[in-house]
């Protein structure tokens, strides 16, 4: 909690133009229960071995539903030129091995 709370300061704090945007894009995803779920199995997901094959279970189900969500289009992004979302990724990944795979497994994933 302590560390996404620390990286909406930070998206607020840098991005006041898109960051009302992005709070509302996830505060809805977490009205729904697939999605809240798949937080909650993210969540989880961070204590595990980076070579958990529930890892690669989690990849695919974050693909499949963030396609479900956006179709072809991404999730709504901050901005392409701005450094602070990479900042707030190396920082997620940091914090966790298996986590750090799940980025690079969602990232890796072949367009549908």
């Amino acid at each position: 909690m302590d560390l996404q709370r620390d990286l909406w300061i930070l998206v607020f704090a840098t991005h006041p133009d898109h960051a009302g945007a992005l709070f509302r894009d996830q505060s809805e995803s977490l009205a729904d229960p697939a999605p809240r779920q798949l937080f909650l199995d993210y969540d989880r997901a961070h204590d595990l071995d980076a070579g958990d094959p529930r890892i690669d279970a989690l990849a695919h189900r974050i693909v499949d539903a963030t396609r479900r969500r956006y179709g072809p289009d991404e999730p709504p992004e901050v901005d392409t030129a701005s450094e602070i979302p990479a900042l707030i990724q190396a920082t997620v990944n940091a914090s966790s091995p298996a986590w750090r795979r799940l980025d690079t497994l969602i990232r890796d994933r072949p367009e549908a």
